[in-house]
Formats: structure tokens, C-alpha cells, sequence
């Protein structure tokens, strides 16, 4: 065995103790130095390197040695050991700090043996410790948010600290077969940084960039692979090199460079494993880096088509709207020179009737006439279809009865049914006025007409009917067209209403459109399969309000009446202007430029009523209108709605979050004047209803204890949202919540309390001695006991009652409404 692996001791004894000592452990295969004297010990230790470090002097010369090995750095942390062979006492040496003593000449060499075992063991685990804990902080730094050149020059400064090398670097490469390699991080010259060379010059990098394994040059100066730049080692004095490829997911992005040109000094198994582990987590930091450059470049790339195509966007728009305002121009000159013609042909073909013509000049006039009426026809639609998708989702309103208009199409379609042998009758007696576009009703009622008269049997009879609907909410009339034919299969009946598809017989386009029209009116539109065979479309549409029955308060004599006040929410300046002009002739108007402000105003002067645009700046309209809805100071505001959109979605939308109206763009100066004055008349109602009796508050359907629904109202409003979950397929939940003992006195805060746990389209009413129901549109079995299981404890808290719930999901039950509250524990009528 080598001394080079048995061990290096130092040996501090007497001349001839020393040599004699010296000479046995060397025979040992030990490497040994000895001296008695301090001057000189530094230079022998540096010479050395021992591994132990061995006194055998007398127990006071010991101690003087001792006191100067521990000054010493590199021997402070070596093992010592003391000979006592030659000591005339044991008892001195006990008071010295050493690791272990010799005894006699048989326990020098296994002593040795142990001590350099245990020193070996225990610098290992301190070495381990170091990688790790190096190891962790190049973890942390790659994973942190430094630059990448930041994370590989603290990696490259760790890393020679462990391994103990004179150069440690980082060099990257862009592909496997790269020709030239940048030096992105050095522990031997920061200056080195950025610089390129070539892979060719450096024989150890360039196999292990094309092996993709790591390289150990063990012998600079004798290894073949360095023979080609041996010269160029010789006056470094380089003596091993490692170079370790930095690969992620089989992307080759280049090597980490160590290099040791101290003399004894050597990159062994320990450093050769650390060197792995952090290549590995430097190869992933890389491909990071990379990764998001690219995303980066990718992203600015993008951003620039953007910009270039929004340019393009924008140029086809203004040459669009370009082509738009003169087809508008187009349009105006049809409308301005052809119509004024063809009315005073018209007229003076009038004028020609009334005075004394011959039989054929007569049939001239009348032919005359009737052809220029037909021309006007032309016209007027072709100035309809100019007006586009617009001009058919909007309307142009004025009060009309429903019931003549039902009576007036079935009156013109006499004839087409007649020639189908279909009986065609009208059942509208009563007077049922609303607010809506004639023209588009009319549509309405003939689409549904004709088709009834083509599906109707042979002989077949179609009959049109129409109700008044009591609602909570304000009636309605209900619109019933039915014939005798061959019906539509329930699972059909949902899709009939489908603009893409068509059901039996083509029943399809002409049904989306009526759907659309009636929707524009606020109104709902089905399909049903009676038992009794056929068919029936129905819709609903809301009828008019009818004015308060007891007057307002006439002023005093000599006082103008006080104008009710508007604020206006709209960001456009010209849109704003038109409102606040429509609205000044009848209101006070006062305007804000966007959400917050709005807000703001409306939170400080409490207007009678707030017009709202729904997208604006700062604050959406739709948020702002929640946020008022949600404050007790404004919620007894009421908010209409504008927006360019004409989604019955959005509308639908708006009203659900507390908004009483929405109008869509471009709107009617009289219509938007219609609106407004209905909106001050349901603000005007409901302060009139807050001043009713109990009684009163019962009839009309709302409980005077709690201000939810009372039972009445609980019938209507259940009867409605099971009539649509069953037309549209649609989930509903009825919950009834039942204390464990009837409750005589009712908090005043409880609707308050339930309203805040329930979303809006949801509706609670209070049976009675503490019953309350909830209807829950739209909501399974699963997610509506979530909801009850949420307002539950706040019921509980202001009642101090315990609570028991029951709930079930009655879309599909076909019992009365009644029947279905019962199922669910729900007390009868006679019980309050």
C-alpha cells in the first residue's frame, strides 16, 4: 500500500525519537516529516499535508506543542496523538486535550489507523454537507426571479468553492453541432465574460458536446485527447479538467467548464457527482430563460401584427362607413325623389277618380293608381332593407290593442284558409292595450297564422285567442294560436324556435323571427302539444300600466309643479347631448361622463330616476347599477339601461341586477320619453304601495311582515318558472323551510337577511308562522341545497329557531303548485 493511501503523519519528538519513530512508520507504509522546533512547522506542513499529527515528547514539552499545532490552520482541525512509550508517567498526559494515546510500540500503527479513519469519515460528512447546502442555495438562486447571467455567476462562484478548482465556467452553445460557444459565467475572470470561441480549440469541450457525455481529464499533460494543445498547458501548470454537458429534455445548450492546476489538488468522484447534480439544475434554468425569451419575442411579435392589423381593421372600417354614408345618401335621394313623385301621382290619380270619367278612362286611373302604389311599396322596402339588421331589431312603439290586432290578421288570412278548407276564427273580446311596433306584431301573428292553416287537418280549424295574465309584476296577455293538425313531438317542441333547424314540414326561419320579435318586446314564445291533438304556439308580451288611480297632489295655487329629476350616465358627448335634449322637455336633467361619477351623483342628489349607458369607463353600468341596487340610500332608484347590443341575453341581464328597463341603440326620442315616464310611474307606484295597509300588501301579493311574496304571490310567480323549465327543458328547485315551533312574531330585518344569500331571478316567500319558501330557477337538486345549506345559519341566527329544510326538483312534476309546496311539508292555506 502507498503512503499516499496509507496516510501522511506529522511527527513532533526529540531528534532521535523522531527518526525512530519516522523510520517504523514509513516501513508502514506512512509518509512522515518530523521536527522538534516550532520555526520551520508552517513550511513542513505546507509541504506535507499531513492527515495526523503525532507528539511524543515529555507530558510539559507536549503541552508547549500542542498550544503551537493549534495556531497552525491547517493542523487546528487534525487529529492528534500522543506516544507515551517513553513517559515515566501516564498521569501528566490526562490533562492534555488530544484525541487518543499510544501506549506502547504494538498500538502506534492501528491507533494511527483509527484516528485517520475517523478524521477521513468525519471530513467526508463535512464535505457532503457543504455540496448540499452549496447545492440548495444554486437551487433556490435558479428558481428565483434573477437574470440568468446573475443565477450562473453566483452557481460558477459556488461551485469553486466545493470543488476547490482554480476555474470553474459556464459556456452555452445554440444546437448540437454548434462551431462557437460563449462564455456566459467564470469564477477565474469576470472580464471573460460574453466572449466567444471557437469549439474546435478545446478538444475536451468539443467531445463532450458531440458525445453529450461529461469528460474527465485526469493527466493534462499525458492524456491523448490534450495532445493537440499540450503546449499551450504546459505554462498554466494545468493539471485535470472536467466538462460537463448541460442537457434538458435532449436539448443540448452547453457545458460547465472546471479545471485544477494545483499541484496535489484532483477533481475526484465527490466533485465529479456535484458537478452533475448542478449541471442539472442549470440546464433546466437555461431552458427557462430561453423558453422565455422566445415566448417574449413571440409575444412582441404578435403585439406588432396587432398593431399592423388593427391599422388594416381600422382602414376597412372608415372606407366601410365611408360606403355606408353613401348608401344612406343613396337611400335619401330614393326616399326624397322618388316617393314625392310618386305621392303626387297618386294624388292627382285620386283626383281623377272623383270627378266625371268615362268607364275606360276610369279603369286607366284605377290602373294608374294601383300600380303607383305598388311602386311606393317597392320603395318603402327597399328603404327597409337599407336600414339593415338594425332596423329589424329595433321597434318603433305606439299604443296599441292587441285584440284588434289579433282580429285584423285573422280577418286578412280569411281567404288563404279558405282555399286550405280550414275554419279560421278569432276569440278576442276583450280590449288588451300595450306598448309595441304594429308592423312586427302583425309579422308575428301572420307567420303563426299561415303556419297553423298548412299543418291544420283536412277539414282542419285554427282558432286565435288571446287572455289577461295577473302578474306580480304588472299583467300580460297571453296569445294563443292553435290548430287541428298532426302536432309537433314533445321532444321537438324546444327546437322549433331554431333559426338552423328546421322541424316538420320546414317549420323553422319564419318561427326564429317571430321568437326575435317577440323577445324585442319583452315577451316569451312556445310551442305546446295539447293531449287533444294539434298544435299551439303561444307568447306572452306585458301590457301596458295602467296610471295610478289616486291622483299626485295638485300644487298649490300659484306654484309650478316640481319636475321630477334625471340624471344621465353616458360617456359619448353627442349621445349625451340628444338625451339630455329629449329629456329636458318634460324633465330636470343633470349628466355624468362615466360609472363612478354617476355613482357619486347619484349617491349625493338622489334623482327620481337614472338613465345609464352599460359599457363605460371607470365603472361598467351594469356594476354600477348592482351597486345601487345594493345600498338601502338608492335602491329605490330606478335605473334604465342603454346599450348598442341588442342581445335579449344582455337585456335579460340588466334586469336581473335590479334595472327596471333597457333600451338598445339607437333609440326612439318618443319611445325613450314613453319609458321614462312608465319608469317614474312603478317609482311613483311602489311608494304608493309601501303606504298601504297589511291587507292590501296580502291581496297584491307581498307579506307585510317581511316584504317577501306572500303566498299569492308565491303561486303566481311558481306557477310561471315551472310553465318555462318545462317549455325550455330547464332546471327548478323548490325548497320550504319549517321551524321546529310556529313563530307568532316575525323579525323586521328577515327579508333582508334571506336576500342577501339568494341570487336575484330567485324568489323567497313567507307562508306563515316562520315558513318560508324559496323558488330557485335554473338550479338542480345539488346546487340549490348548497344554497339553502348557506342561508340557513342566518335564518337560525335572527330567529334563535332551529330550522329544517325539504326540497325537490319539480320541472318535470306535473302537479298542481299547489300540490308541490305540500309535497314538501309547506302548511295549507287555512293555516294563516
Amino acid at each position: 500500500m502507498s503512503s499516499e493511501q496509507r496516510g501522511r503523519v506529522l511527527v513532533l519528538a526529540a531528534k532521535a525519537a523522531g527518526d525512530a519513530l519516522v523510520e517504523r512508520l514509513t516501513a508502514s507504509g506512512y509518509q512522515c516529516a518530523s521536527t522538534e522546533r516550532e520555526t520551520g512547522l508552517a513550511e513542513m506542513v505546507d509541504q506535507l499535508q499531513p492527515e495526523v499529527v503525532l507528539l511524543a515528547v515529555t507530558a510539559k514539552r507536549a503541552a508547549e506543542l500542542l498550544e503551537t499545532v493549534r495556531k497552525v490552520d491547517k493542523l487546528q482541525r487534525l487529529p492528534v496523538l500522543v506516544d507515551q512509550g517513553r513517559a515515566r508517567s501516564a498521569e501528566a498526559f490526562k490533562r492534555l486535550a488530544v484525541d487518543d494515546f499510544v501506549r506502547g510500540a504494538d498500538e502506534l500503527v492501528p491507533r494511527l489507523e483509527s484516528a485517520l479513519r475517523a478524521w477521513r469519515l468525519k471530513e467526508r460528512e463535512e464535505r457532503i454537507r457543504m455540496r448540499m447546502g452549496m447545492l440548495l442555495e444554486i437551487t433556490q438562486a435558479a428558481t428565483s426571479s434573477l437574470e440568468l447571467e446573475e443565477i450562473l455567476r453566483i452557481a460558477v462562484e459556488k461551485v469553486g468553492q466545493v470543488t476547490g478548482t482554480d476555474r470553474c465556467s459556464v459556456v452555452l452553445v445554440e444546437g448540437s453541432h454548434a462551431r462557437t460557444a460563449t462564455v456566459v459565467a467564470t469564477q477565474e475572470d469576470p472580464s471573460l465574460v460574453q466572449l466567444d470561441i471557437e469549439v474546435a480549440r478545446y478538444p475536451e469541450l468539443r467531445r463532450a458536446l458531440e458525445t453529450r457525455q461529461p469528460v474527465l481529464i485526469e493527466e493534462a499533460q499525458r492524456d491523448p485527447l490534450m495532445a493537440e494543445v499540450r503546449t499551450s498547458l504546459l505554462p498554466q501548470g494545468v493539471k485535470s479538467i472536467l466538462v460537463q454537458p448541460l442537457i434538458c429534455q435532449d436539448d443540448l445548450l452547453g457545458a460547465l467548464f472546471l479545471r485544477v492546476s494545483k499541484g496535489e489538488a484532483s477533481i475526484g468522484r465527490d466533485e465529479q457527482e456535484f458537478a452533475e447534480a448542478v449541471a442539472g439544475v442549470l440546464a433546466n434554468s437555461i431552458r427557462n430563460a430561453r423558453l422565455h425569451t422566445a415566448v417574449k419575442k413571440k409575444r412582441e411579435d404578435l403585439e406588432l401584427a396587432y398593431v399592423e392589423r388593427y391599422r388594416e381593421l381600422n382602414d376597412a372600417n372608415r372606407r366601410l362607413k365611408e360606403l355606408n354614408r353613401l348608401k344612406d345618401e343613396i337611400i335619401a335621394v330614393c326616399s326624397h325623389d322618388l316617393r314625392a313623385p310618386l305621392q303626387v301621382l297618386l294624388g292627382h290619380g285620386r283626383l281623377l277618380l272623383e270627378g266625371p270619367l268615362e268607364t275606360q278612362q276610369k279603369q286607366s286611373a284605377d290602373a294608374m293608381i294601383r300600380q303607383g302604389r305598388k311602386i311606393l311599396t317597392l320603395v318603402e322596402s327597399l328603404l327597409e332593407k337599407g336600414k339593415g339588421e338594425a332596423a329589424r331589431l329595433s321597434i318603433e312603439p305606439r299604443v296599441l290593442d292587441v285584440a284588434q290586432l289579433c282580429r285584423d290578421a285573422v280577418a286578412e288570412l280569411e281567404i288563404l284558409a279558405a282555399e286550405k278548407a280550414v275554419a279560421l276564427r278569432s276569440e278576442c273580446p276583450d280590449s288588451l292595450m300595450l306598448i309595441g311596433d304594429e308592423v312586427k306584431l302583425h309579422e308575428v301573428l301572420q307567420n303563426l297564422i299561415s303556419n297553423a292553416i298548412q299543418h291544420a287537418s283536412d277539414p282542419g280549424s285554427v282558432v286565435v285567442r288571446t287572455q289577461r295574465l295577473s302578474r306580480p309584476d304588472g299583467d300580460a296577455v297571453r296569445v294563443m294560436v292553435s290548430d287541428n293538425g298532426v302536432g309537433i313531438p314533445p321532444d321537438e317542441l324546444h327546437l322549433v324556435f331554431d333559426r338552423y333547424r328546421h322541424g316538420p314540414k320546414g317549420t323553422g326561419l319564419g318561427l326564429a323571427i317571430c321568437k326575435e320579435f317577440v323577445e324585442l318586446h319583452g315577451g316569451e314564445i312556445w310551442a305546446e302539444s295539447p293531449a287533444e291533438g294539434g298544435c299551439t304556439f303561444v307568447f306572452t308580451l306585458p301590457l301596458a300600466q295602467e296610471a295610478a288611480r289616486n291622483p299626485r297632489p295638485q300644487p298649490a295655487p300659484g306654484t309650478a309643479p316640481e319636475q321630477p329629476r334625471v340624471l344621465v350616465v353616458e360617456d359619448e358627448p353627442e349621445i349625451a347631448a340628444v338625451l339630455s335634449e329629449v329629456l329636458r322637455s318634460k324633465y330636470r336633467v343633470e349628466v355624468a361622463r362615466d360609472g363612478a361619477e354617476g355613482l357619486a351623483k347619484a349617491r349625493a342628489s338622489r334623482p327620481d330616476l337614472v338613465v345609464m349607458d352599460v359599457f363605460l369607463p371607470k365603472l361598467d353600468g351594469l356594476d354600477a347599477a348592482m351597486a345601487l341596487k345594493s345600498s338601502s340610500d338608492t335602491a329605490h332608484i330606478p335605473v334604465i339601461l342603454l346599450s348598442a347590443h341588442q342581445g335579449v341575453a344582455d337585456k335579460v341581464r340588466a334586469l336581473n341586477l335590479g334595472a327596471v328597463d333597457y333600451m338598445a341603440k339607437p333609440f326612439n326620442a318618443v319611445e325613450l320619453l314613453n319609458r321614462t315616464e312608465r319608469a317614474l310611474k312603478l317609482r311613483q307606484g311602489d311608494k304608493e304601495q309601501q303606504d298601504k295597509t297589511g291587507s292590501l300588501q296580502r291581496r297584491t301579493g307581498s307579506d307585510p311582515a317581511t316584504g317577501l311574496l306572500d303566498r299569492r304571490g308565491l303561486l303566481l310567480r311558481l306557477e310561471q318558472e315551472v310553465a318555462r323549465s318545462r317549455r325550455y327543458h330547464r332546471a327548478l328547485t323548490l325548497a320550504v323551510l319549517r321551524p321546529d315551533r310556529e313563530m307568532e312574531v316575525m323579525p323586521s330585518n328577515m327579508g333582508d337577511v334571506m336576500r342577501k344569500r339568494v341570487r336575484h331571478p330567485d324568489s323567497i316567500a313567507h307562508l306563515g308562522l316562520g315558513v318560508f319558501a324559496v323558488v330557485l330557477p335554473e338550479c338542480n337538486a345539488d346546487a340549490a341545497r348548497t344554497v339553502i345549506n348557506r342561508l340557513m345559519p342566518d335564518v337560525e341566527k335572527v330567529t334563535s329557531i332551529e330550522y329544517r329544510a325539504a326540497m325537490a326538483d319539480v320541472s318535470q312534476d306535473s302537479d298542481p303548485v299547489e300540490k308541490l309546496l305540500e309535497k314538501l311539508g309547506a302548511p295549507p292555506p287555512e293555516v294563516h
